[in-house]
């Protein structure tokens, strides 16, 4: 089962109200997306919406609305080397990466306001 869906297959997600789905842009994250708004369904969960991680430009943000399947896309994170060495070295994320803290704080309003 892929990282995420377990907790759905066992419905320990009933309570919560809404859940984001991050995908990447590729075929097999169209598939756990698919597996988990099919797990949501099972277990009621009606407000889903869809970010997309690791996007390089438009071609990606394209190829993610086009997947998205009426799921409404909030935000887009992107792939972002400083990431990466932030894991590598052990730093915040928030200290070294300020595109992608930009575009997580925009997912957050785009929630926030939904």
């Amino acid at each position: 089962m892929e990282a995420g869906v377990e907790h759905l297959g066992r419905a320990t997600a009933q309570a919560v109200d809404a859940m984001i789905i991050v995908v990447e842009p590729g075929r097999r994250s169209i598939g756990v997306m698919e597996e988990i708004r099919r797990l949501a369904s099972d277990i009621g969960l009606k407000r889903l919406y869809l970010v997309g991680n690791k996007v390089r430009g438009d071609a990606d943000e394209a190829f993610i609305h086009q997947i998205a399947d009426g799921l409404p896309v909030i935000g887009f994170l992107p792939y972002d080397s400083q990431v990466i060495e932030a894991d590598l070295t052990g730093q915040a994320v928030y200290d070294i990466a300020p595109e992608t803290v930009a575009a997580a704080r925009q997912i957050w309003q785009q929630l926030a306001n939904s």
